[in-house]
């Protein structure tokens, strides 16, 4: 089973709880970048609805630690999805003014 969320809390939460990171998929919205955070793992609906319901526990070392070492792979993915977007802006052909 596959979820995705942009909360880095929740998303925490289900590597706290063994779930795998999948993918870290940046993604323009209202004019800035944020990441889209993909998990994969058996017992994920349990934690969805655990973290849902505001019933979620962790050790708040190890959940400090993760959500760090989140963060800085989130942070690295909005830099390169942000280097992408001007190398887009840059190849494509800029129209100006328009027919007289």
């Amino acid at each position: 089973m596959q979820i995705s969320t942009c909360d880095l809390y929740e998303g925490t939460y289900y590597l706290l709880g063994g779930s795998e990171l999948e993918a870290i998929e940046g993604l323009k919205v209202n004019g800035s970048i944020t990441c889209r955070l993909t998990f994969s793992g058996d017992n994920l609906n349990t934690l969805q609805l655990t973290c849902l319901q505001g019933q979620a526990q962790a050790n708040l070392f190890q959940f400090r630690r993760t959500y760090s070492q989140l963060s800085a792979l989130v942070q690295k993915a909005k830099k390169k999805f942000k280097n992408q977007l001007k190398q887009e802006a840059q190849q494509s052909p800029r129209k100006e003014g328009g027919e007289v």
